[in-house]
């Protein structure tokens, strides 16, 4: 397996925002079924397919951000639209202060605004309920890692967690997250520890944190 791991340019944009919209699709992605409710899919495209526009903005909006770290991993031994095999958003904020994702609205016509600012909402109390005020300024905060689906179980989402827990280690710093039932094993193979249960649109989530190992 040929999979090396780059910071993402604008570039890989587009090969991103595919992932996301296919990894993350209405039909298999409870969480994403409440973000993008049927009645509000226009007719004309496939159900799912009208978040890809979302998701590309909102992913660029993070590659402009300094707080923020897009990694890919890339298998050179596909063809050239297909390298692109699976990202993790990191976002990095200095302890002095800092918010996670982008900071203004994103529009678009299929997502159920009401839901995702309820969404947002929860993330950011868990954050002030585990660090206080300053919330994720001052740790690595993982927002999620995507595998395309004809490339998971070949250990990318793995790549892509070490990648952000070695530049958190470097830094000396935790690293915190909020997982789905289906990444939480990962996460706990890999040291973190539950902090609490997390329910997000009345979806179980497990807000989750690595601690630096003191020397």
């Amino acid at each position: 397996m040929t999979i090396r791991l780059i910071e993402a340019s604008e570039e890989h944009l587009p090969a991103i925002a595919r992932i996301a919209t296919s990894a993350f699709h209405p039909n298999t992605d409870a969480l994403s079924r409440r973000l993008f409710p049927p009645h509000l899919q226009p007719i004309d495209l496939p159900d799912g397919e009208a978040a890809y526009d979302w998701r590309f903005a909102r992913k660029a909006s993070s590659l402009a951000s300094p707080e923020s770290h897009l990694a890919v991993a890339i298998d050179d031994e596909k063809v050239h639209d297909d390298q692109v095999v699976g990202f993790s958003l990191w976002d990095a904020p200095p302890a002095t202060g800092g918010d996670s994702g982008p900071s203004k609205e994103i529009r678009c016509t299929a997502l159920d605004k009401e839901a995702y600012n309820e969404m947002k909402k929860t993330v950011n109390q868990d954050a002030v309920d585990t660090f206080g005020e300053q919330g994720i300024a001052g740790v690595w905060h993982l927002d999620y890692i995507g595998v395309s689906p004809g490339n998971q179980r070949r250990g990318i989402g793995k790549m892509l967690l070490q990648w952000g827990l070695d530049r958190a280690a470097e830094e000396g710093k935790d690293c915190y997250l909020v997982a789905t039932e289906a990444g939480r094993p990962l996460y706990v193979a890999t040291g973190f520890e539950d902090i609490r249960v997390v329910s997000i649109l009345g979806i179980p989530h497990y807000s989750m944190i690595l601690r630096i190992k003191s020397s």
